[in-house]
């Protein structure tokens, strides 16, 4: 019987550790797979970007009047809360307008460069100095709401190309990537209240943000990328707002100079 029983428990530890293999097996991923999204991104964002503003100049250059919502579709409880929007005492406030939804179509620029897990993907701004985050790795959002919210990223890639099916090697694989091109693709929620203008234009806790990067060169070859940005928030729009924001890349960061939020 002895001998029975320590046969019984030794098959209970074996399936036991077994199944504590699998959970650990299945949480690590290969250093390879960590950087893949680097590896094989089919266009390159990084560097420093300059907006160019090619439509919609007296929005965005200058603060549109008290009231002014022109070309934004508010619903009534949006229009209500707009109309009573005072511009806030607190610097910090002037942050509102700078959130995800809203910061891309502000003018100035951009820098863009990756974390070094290969994974996240970095936009800093010198217009109000925000740092957009864009993860690539699939975790769910976590943390409390804010005006950046949480930005899931991911590349739709042309040409049939499928980082999934294995080349005869990587730098072949990375080729294929780059040859096929694609867009970028970000969806940002997890975000806290803000303006989607700086003079007070309101979107909720509920709004959600999709984002579509296209690289385009120019005639000369000077690298520019568009970016279209679909903002659905159900609680103030009566439909999703949409823009489309130019941005041509720079030589070098000379002219990066980070200004704090301002509603002016």
């Amino acid at each position: 019987m002895k001998s029975r029983q320590r046969r019984i428990e030794y098959v209970k530890w074996s399936v036991s550790g077994a199944a504590i293999a699998v959970v650990l097996m299945a949480g690590a991923r290969p250093a390879s797979a960590q950087s893949s999204y680097q590896r094989l991104a089919p266009i390159d964002l990084t560097g420093t970007w300059v907006s160019v503003v090619t439509e919609d100049w007296h929005l965005r250059m200058i603060t549109p009047a008290h009231g002014d919502s022109e070309g934004i579709p508010l619903n009534d409880e949006a229009t209500k809360i707009f109309n009573a929007f005072v511009p806030p005492r607190d610097p910090r406030e002037a942050c509102k307008a700078f959130g995800a939804p809203a910061v891309m179509r502000i003018p100035g620029r951009l820098k863009i460069s990756w974390l070094s897990d290969g994974n996240t993907l970095q936009i800093q701004t010198d217009a109000g100095q925000q740092t957009r985050l864009l993860h690539f790795d699939g975790a769910p959002p976590s943390g409390p709401a804010g005006l950046q919210g949480y930005s899931a990223a991911s590349w739709e890639y042309g040409s049939g190309f499928n980082p999934r099916v294995p080349a005869p090697d990587k730098a072949r694989q990375e080729s294929q990537a780059h040859a096929a091109g694609g867009t970028l693709k970000v969806v940002t929620t997890n975000l806290s209240p803000g303006y989607l203008r700086k003079n007070g234009v309101p979107f909720s806790d509920q709004a959600t943000v999709n984002e579509f990067f296209e690289l385009q060169p120019d005639p000369r070859g000077t690298p520019w990328f568009i970016v279209t940005t679909i903002v659905d928030d159900p609680k103030y729009l009566l439909r999703n707002y949409i823009t489309s924001t130019n941005f041509k890349k720079e030589p070098d960061d000379s002219k990066w100079h980070p200004a704090p939020c301002s509603l002016e």
